[in-house]
């Protein structure tokens, strides 16, 4: 799922989630376009719209959740 999509499924607007992640629309907007992320930009997004993110990493059939990332 993109982050536009995302975004669109909880209801909120680029300005609602700009506003919250003190960013202006303009800037949420290219985020939303990029296809390589930083972890720590997701996370202010994600955090913007009330929510949280986790990286999993999958090895040889184990998952593995990754701490301070």
């Amino acid at each position: 799922m993109s982050l536009r999509i995302l975004r669109e499924s909880v209801g909120k607007t680029q300005s609602d989630v700009a506003r919250e992640a003190s960013m202006t629309q303009p800037q949420l907007s290219r985020v939303e376009r990029r296809r390589d992320h930083l972890i720590s930009t997701v996370r202010k997004y994600v955090r913007a719209m009330g929510g949280d993110i986790e990286v999993v990493v999958r090895i040889d059939g184990r998952v593995i959740v990754l701490r301070d990332v």
